[in-house]
């Protein structure tokens, strides 16, 4: 585990971003060609706008030198299911100076405003997920004292030009059933699915620096806002009446999709070839639902993880470095 002590930055001030500014800040913040940019960020700003988010976790560094003001640099915080927050920071300025050691010092002041001023009865952890090359962001988060805890391969499986693998056997004395409620705090399989994912996170290779910085009721809450949540797509395995594996699939109605929200094995399920028959399973319900292509990331130092996907024919498209701060 990778963990950095915030640096100093007493010497800027990074204040909330007032609504005059909110565009240049939102240009600032997203990835868009120069010609571009102006448009993607009203079309950004319009959405979170409609979706009745307060961009009230907005931060930045602004240049008062000037004939009018200039956002320097920015921060945007967004509170997300799960009291987990999400961070977009700004992008070096083609037009400005050299992206150096102050312009970092000025990305991490607004991460660590922007984080601070977050309500900790809401947020329990903040997280940002730059592209590996966006060492801009990368350098920031660890000025601001997050930590890394994996760089994650997104993976896809096009399943409707993936060969009908041959069904696993499933392990002696394992029965698999979707879920039978709608998982609400204290209903019986609420309460088997978190004895599992508490479980299944212990030895783990995915993300390992994430255990106990997430309360599991929270986990829970995000894992069911992704996507479309339908308890009949999210499998519990039993062994001997106790429940021991789970794969969780959600369709993301939007691109005719779906995501592999979480596989995991608690340590009684593991060394039996369970996680190959739940994902089997789940491909096979996909397919027969004309699902086209089946998402998931994966930390790449899950190496059995990765191996069964390979066997599946999942292949990677894009990466992303994990780096979080709980909200103290």
């Amino acid at each position: 585990m990778t963990r950095h002590d915030q640096s100093p930055a007493s010497e800027l001030h990074p204040v909330l971003i007032p609504q005059s500014l909110h565009l240049e800040a939102a240009m600032r913040i997203l990835p868009a060609p120069p010609h571009e940019r102006e448009t993607t960020a009203k079309r950004f700003l319009a959405g979170i706008r409609a979706s009745g988010i307060r961009l009230n976790n907005l931060f930045g560094v602004i240049d008062q030198t000037g004939e009018k003001p200039r956002v320097r640099e920015a921060c945007l915080a967004i509170e997300g299911p799960g009291r987990t927050a999400m961070l977009f920071v700004s992008h070096p300025d083609p037009n400005g100076e050299d992206d150096d050691s102050h312009a970092v010092q000025a990305r991490a002041s607004c991460i660590s405003a922007a984080t601070a001023h977050l309500d900790k009865q809401r947020v329990a952890i903040s997280q940002a997920l730059p592209e590996p090359h966006e060492t801009w962001v990368i350098e920031a988060c660890k000025t601001a004292g997050f930590t890394h805890v994996g760089e994650l391969a997104y993976m896809e499986l096009a399943i409707k030009q993936s060969p009908v693998m041959r069904k696993p056997e499933m392990p002696e004395g394992i029965h698999v059933r979707p879920l039978q409620d709608n998982l609400e705090p204290g209903s019986p399989d609420h309460d088997r699915l978190k004895r599992v994912l508490d479980s299944s996170y212990l030895d783990t290779s995915d993300c390992p620096e994430l255990c106990g910085l997430r309360n599991t009721e929270d986990v829970i809450e995000s894992h069911k806002a992704t996507g479309s949540f339908d308890p009949a797509h999210w499998l519990l395995a039993f062994k001997d009446h106790k429940p021991v594996g789970c794969v969780l699939v959600s369709i993301v109605p939007e691109t005719g999709s779906a995501e592999l929200v979480y596989i995991g094995l608690a340590v009684e399920g593991r060394g039996m070839g369970l996680g190959k028959s739940l994902l089997h399973r789940a491909v096979e319900e996909l397919r027969a639902k004309r699902i086209g292509k089946l998402v998931c990331a994966v930390d790449r130092r899950n190496a059995p993880a990765l191996a069964m996907y390979d066997t599946f024919g999942f292949t990677e498209f894009s990466a992303r470095d994990a780096w979080v701060k709980p909200n103290m």
